[in-house]
């Protein structure tokens, strides 16, 4: 089969403060890999990193007359894959289209009640399922696919026939590298690097967060490659692309802590700390400063952690588990292993007052982390939070192009208005970015060579774009 695999284009749709990353479709170019190594010829298009218009997205898919096109998309992106699935579907109606992603797996019937272009929803993890599902469909067409494990069809009576999801994936390492050979490897980009990439060490989740949709997209129980392949893979793309920054996209990277200290050894002994940087993402309690030191001599040049609220009322809702106490000591420990920090807050918990906000503020600027992102709390499908929010009657609206976390109010639980809600964000993204202390801090990333000034300045620029004007203005249509 000729298979087309798109990455929208949605990079607009979400730019704000500490969020201008240009990062690859990783699990698109894991899924890639192991469609081509079952024989079928692959091309991936990433209409975001290419900055494609919709036309431009739908020309690039259907260059080589593809049988099958498949569209990854977030519950903020779905209708932009809708779209996209109708702009093939006009250039060649015979292509079947797959939309997969978090929101179609939790939401496949109503996917395709919405999308009368996708003709398929991929559920759960595809690299074992989508080859399998290719192959059935090159045997005989959509009756036969219909007997596949991890996809739900629309069946001739306009019903949905879905065939669960597909069983887990037992053995990472049982994975081929993700296919960049595939991607614009020089079109990533972070707040650090003009050289960047993304890396995935494990997958699942074992913590309880009530807005997190991981854990039943991944599954509690942590499965992880083996250290030695995962440092190998850096060492390999570094040498082949020439990639000097990645970034583990893992939500919880130093679960396992002898799992990091044998990682590290191996990329120390490879000598690629000398030549490349790292950051990972994890938990306040899930540190210690003796890791993050060990980490720090590896090439660990950041982590970035979740503070989300400094009120324990907000912190028993969101089923966190954490303590201010705990909270200070892992960025005060980070600060001591030479390294920058990211936080992470959550504005318009239910139950919270303008007084928890200003305790949050006055959180973030005590712990002091060198990027700060400030997001809405957002009830996507999937998770816990979904059904609470549905059944205490909060959710405001169905139109996923609303639900982009960074931009949207549309938790309506009525502690306190959205206005209001937007303004404290306001106020605490611009006393954090506009105090001396943060901008002392990221001209010393330059200066330590943590940081390239050229990515950092244009991160700035668009701060201060974000401060003073506004939000960045969005892309008219879906």
């Amino acid at each position: 089969m000729r298979v087309t695999l798109v990455n929208p284009n949605f990079q607009r749709r979400i730019r704000r403060i500490a969020q201008t990353t240009v990062g690859p479709p990783l699990g698109l170019a894991s899924i890639a890999a192991t469609a081509r190594d079952a024989g079928h010829e692959v091309r991936i298009v990433d209409a975001n990193a290419l900055a494609l218009t919709l036309a431009r997205t739908a020309e690039e898919t259907c260059r080589d007359s593809p049988d099958v096109v498949g569209v990854t998309a977030t519950t903020a992106t779905v209708r932009l894959a809708g779209a996209v699935c109708e702009a093939v579907k006009a250039r060649a109606p015979g292509a079947i289209t797959v939309v997969g992603g978090p929101h179609a797996t939790f939401l496949p019937e109503r996917t395709l009640r919405e999308l009368p272009s996708v003709d398929v929803v991929a559920r759960g993890e595809a690299e074992h399922s989508f080859p399998l599902l290719l192959q059935a469909l090159a045997d005989g067409g959509i009756a036969a696919a219909r007997r596949v494990a991890g996809f739900a069809f629309r069946a001739p009576d306009g019903s949905t026939v879905d065939t669960g999801m597909p069983p887990p994936l037992a053995d990472l390492d049982a994975l081929p590298p993700p296919a960049r050979d595939l991607l614009p490897m020089d079109r990533y980009r972070c707040t650090d690097s003009d050289s960047f990439t993304t890396l995935l060490a494990m997958r699942g989740c074992p913590c309880a967060c009530i807005y997190c949709a991981v854990p039943f997209f991944f599954g509690r129980a942590m499965r992880f490659r083996d250290p030695a392949r995962v440092a190998a893979e850096m060492e390999e793309v570094h040498r082949r692309h020439g990639v000097e920054f990645f970034s583990f996209v893992d939500d919880t990277f130093t679960s396992r802590p002898e799992w990091v200290v044998e990682f590290c050894d191996r990329v120390e002994a490879s000598g690629l700390p000398r030549r490349a940087r790292w950051i990972c993402l994890t938990r306040p309690d899930m540190v210690t400063r003796d890791l993050l030191a060990r980490m720090r001599r590896a090439g660990c040049v950041r982590v970035e952690l979740g503070i989300e609220t400094a009120s324990e009322r907000g912190r028993r809702f969101l089923r966190k588990g954490l303590t201010e106490e705990v909270i200070v000591q892992a960025f005060r420990a980070a600060r001591q292993a030479g390294m920058s920090t990211m936080a992470f807050v959550i504005l318009n918990v239910p139950g919270e007052t303008a007084d928890d906000l200003r305790r949050t503020r006055d959180l973030v600027l005590r712990v002091a982390p060198d990027y700060l992102q400030v997001s809405f709390l957002t009830p996507y499908p999937g998770t816990p939070l979904r059904d609470v929010a549905e059944s205490e009657g909060w959710v405001s609206t169905d139109d996923w192009s609303q639900y982009s976390f960074l931009n949207d109010t549309v938790l309506a639980h009525g502690s306190m208005p959205p206005g209001e809600v937007r303004r404290w964000h306001r106020r605490i993204v611009r006393g954090f970015y506009l105090r001396p202390r943060t901008l002392f801090n990221l001209a010393r990333l330059v200066l330590t060579g943590t940081a390239r000034l050229r990515p950092l300045v244009r991160t700035v620029f668009a701060g201060l774009a974000d401060l003073f004007l506004g939000r960045f203005t969005r892309e008219a249509g879906p």
